[in-house]
């Protein structure tokens, strides 16, 4: 995914921020997945009012972050 000004230049609308059962959906895994990052701080959320929002980049630098699946080799 490109940037929020790529998305723009090319005549798509992209809004900045997801909420916690979008960034959810969008990573495939359950909303308790995403709340236990963010509670164990390796998920950046932002709060505004009452909402909690999770920026692309921070739910991309999470998951980028994260280790890579190692296969034992086969035999």
């Amino acid at each position: 995914m490109g940037t929020n000004q790529e998305a723009i230049r090319h005549g798509e609308q992209r809004r900045m921020a997801l909420s916690v059962a979008e960034a959810a959906a969008e990573a495939g895994v359950a909303r308790d997945k995403v709340y236990e990052a963010i509670r164990e701080g390796q998920l950046v959320a932002r709060k505004w009012g009452r909402r909690t929002l999770i920026t692309y980049e921070a739910l991309h630098r999470f998951i980028n972050g994260l280790p890579p699946l190692q296969l034992p080799p086969t035999e």
